[in-house]
């Protein structure tokens, strides 16, 4: 399993990092609970905590991310997570389509880190 992140996905991701420090983690956010692929989203965060529920890595053109490990399941073998200027959104996709068509770039609180990046 891999997530290809393109250079202008990468520089808005070390943006949002040069706004909150921490370290950076693939994250399926469920509000409700359940984890069932069609109930959560995928997001990114920046993190200073420990979570026991982030066991896994996945290989990603910035090194190995930290995930957790049943959220797996929901992900192709192959991805993109690119950056569009038209949207100024992150998107993800796989070989099955479109996965997340806004990835958010979140922190502890679950807050969006708002980047004005034009």
């Amino acid at each position: 399993m891999f997530i290809e992140i393109t250079e202008s996905a990468q520089q808005r991701i070390a943006a949002a990092q040069a706004l909150k420090p921490g370290k950076l983690i693939v994250y399926y956010e469920s509000r409700i609970g359940c984890i069932c692929g069609n109930n959560g989203i995928f997001t990114l965060k920046i993190t200073q905590k420990e979570d026991p529920e982030v066991d896994a890595t996945i290989k990603t053109t910035l090194g190995d991310l930290p995930i957790q490990g049943w959220s797996l399941d929901f992900l192709d073998e192959q991805m993109k997570l690119d950056f569009s200027e038209e949207k100024h959104a992150l998107i993800l996709r796989g070989t099955s389509g479109l996965i997340n068509p806004n990835v958010m770039i979140t922190d502890d609180s679950d807050a969006s880190v708002f980047l004005a990046l034009h």
